[in-house]
This record gives C-alpha cells, structure tokens and sequence, in this order.
C-alpha cells in the first residue's frame, strides 16, 4: 500500500492490514507503511501553523512510532489498536 497522507482512510487501511498480517514480509510492508505515516506528519508539524491541529498532528506522530516498534516487535495486532486509538 502507497501511504501518501494520514487521513482516516489511510489509517482505516493500515489498521485492516495489521489486523490480518502474519508472515514476515506482511510486517515488513507495515513498517515501512508507519514510516511514511512518521515521516509526512514529522514533516507537517514543522508547518502547521494551527496549534489544535499541530497537537493532533503530535500525537499521530508519536502513536506511528510506538506502532510501528509494535510491528517490530511481531505484535501487530497491539499495532492496529494504537492506530485506532486515534481515531
């Protein structure tokens, strides 16, 4: 899945996957999809010039972190419910 933003579609969609990824290579592909999430919302922080949204941003950027050391950890499940604890 190409990740180019972090609307509550994409999230949707990675959640979906982390629910039913299993093998390796599934988690490899959902790290590297939280990655993308980490970064874009890295990047919109340093431009965001609402402050409400900024914290909202802020905290999608953390929970992309912690979800994706969860991926790592083979816990994709506990993943998923970060994720969705966002929305």
């Amino acid at each position: 899945m190409t990740v180019t933003d972090f609307s509550p579609e994409t999230l949707r969609d990675i959640i979906a996957h982390l629910e039913v990824s299993v093998d390796f290579e599934h988690l490899v592909y959902r790290e590297a999809e939280l990655d993308a999430i980490w970064s874009i919302t890295g990047f919109v922080l340093k431009y965001e010039p609402d402050s409400e949204r900024r914290q909202g941003i802020a905290r999608l950027h953390g929970i992309a972190h912690m979800a994706h050391d969860l991926v790592a950890d083979r816990r994709p499940g506990e993943a998923a419910e970060k994720l969705r604890s966002f929305l």
